[in-house]
């Protein structure tokens, strides 16, 4: 499980990279920031069009051919951004990082079912998708420091270096055996995706206004603002080893759970805001919920697609990214209309329209499993019918 913890620690580190540095690389080219941080989409797009060439074309790869070409894209991608002379090779450089996020996090979560047993596949799952959250309490301090020295450092350090880790420890795993997908087709997946993708639009909507609304809300600095959302990031630890066991059997009952629970943190996020430290602590308690909710939503794709989990994982991982580019711009909308309490409302409205297919689902199944129930229980026999014994 190292390499997929390794595989997604590294996709998270290349996506995490331009953040903190954008004015300086505003300032290094002439552009002004909001201009820079396109570049943010344009990896966010070229990560969401690789996944879902993983959907369709990734078996021809297989996964650990995903895997290596992951590596090396994310390689060669953070060592064109930190050496790009001009903004079009940074963006070039920015669309390899995001191209090799996509084959990273679509190959690590189908291998974390593939490469397992039957019974530890929960665990593996929960284990390999460790490699994102800890990319941040990691990556994010690494990424600062060097960016003291330079935004080119910041770029190419902590990505590369993740890359070239995890590659190795890929190379050191025994070849798998290669399977034939021979699994269910992926007809049922588009049920899934829709509300994957509005969900994930509430997450990433809610990563990407969370250090703004502490900034502009109680005047902390982006320092402290860096080391708290580092902190914060640790969430994510209890919630992961809390869910693995249920996993298995209770994936959707987890969604339905995590999903309204979410909706509700991040009501209260953009709404009651007491002080920073109030705000910080709803803010751990939604990163808590949300990525165990992403967990579960993996391990429901992975049971429901057979063995074309490449595939799955492929949706999976384009409506990660997609998901990223609509939180931003229904964030953005709302908070421009009405301010952090309208983003806070307009993000629980997504995590709500994210949970009701799998409420109806969960309702539907529960009345099925009743109605089967009523029909194989014995008739309880009439008082005074013949089949009454011992009714005195």
């Amino acid at each position: 499980m190292a390499a997929l913890f390794a595989a997604l620690f590294a996709a998270q580190a290349g996506l995490l990279s331009l953040g903190p540095v954008l004015p300086d690389v505003a300032r290094e080219f002439g552009v002004s920031t909001a201009a820079a941080g396109q570049l943010r989409t344009l990896g966010g797009l070229a990560g969401g069009v690789t996944a879902i060439a993983v959907a369709l074309f990734g078996s021809r790869l297989g996964l650990r051919g995903t895997l290596i070409a992951g590596h090396l894209m994310l390689a060669l991608g953070t060592l064109a951004s930190a050496a790009a002379p001009n903004l079009v090779v940074l963006a070039a450089g920015q669309a390899a990082v995001g191209g090799a996020a996509g084959l990273l996090i679509a190959g690590a979560l189908a291998a974390s079912a593939a490469w397992s047993d039957p019974g530890r596949r929960g665990r593996a799952l929960a284990v390999a998708s460790l490699g994102q959250p800890m990319s941040w309490v990691a990556g994010m301090p690494l990424g600062g420091l060097l960016a003291d020295l330079d935004w080119r450092y910041s770029l190419l350090g902590v990505p590369l270096l993740a890359s070239l880790a995890g590659a190795v420890v890929l190379a050191r795993l025994p070849r798998p055996a290669r399977s034939t997908p021979a699994g269910r087709p992926l007809r049922s997946l588009p049920v899934w995706a829709v509300p994957e993708l509005l969900s994930y639009a509430a997450w990433g909507g809610a990563l990407v206004f969370a250090a703004a609304l502490l900034v502009e809300s109680y005047s902390v600095s982006p320092g402290v603002v860096g080391l708290l959302l580092g902190a914060v990031a640790l969430a994510a630890l209890p919630g992961n080893v809390l869910a693995r066991p249920w996993l298995e059997g209770y994936a959707r009952e987890l969604l339905v759970a995590l999903g309204l629970a979410a909706a509700l943190l991040v009501a209260a996020f953009g709404v009651v805001r007491p002080g920073p430290a109030a705000s910080t602590g709803i803010l751990a308690l939604l990163v808590l919920v949300a990525t165990t909710r992403t967990i579960a939503g993996s391990a429901l794709a992975l049971q429901r697609a057979g063995d074309r989990r490449l595939a799955a994982m492929g949706v999976r991982a384009a409506t990660g990214q997609f998901g990223y580019l609509v939180g931003a711009a229904v964030g953005g909308a709302a908070l421009g209309v009405g301010g952090y309490e309208m983003l806070g409302v307009s993000l629980a409205a997504l995590f709500v329209l994210g949970t009701l297919p799998h409420l109806t689902a969960v309702v539907s199944d529960t009345g099925r499993l009743r109605s089967r129930n009523d029909h194989r229980r014995p008739p309880v026999p009439l008082r005074g019918s013949p089949h009454a014994w011992n009714e005195s």
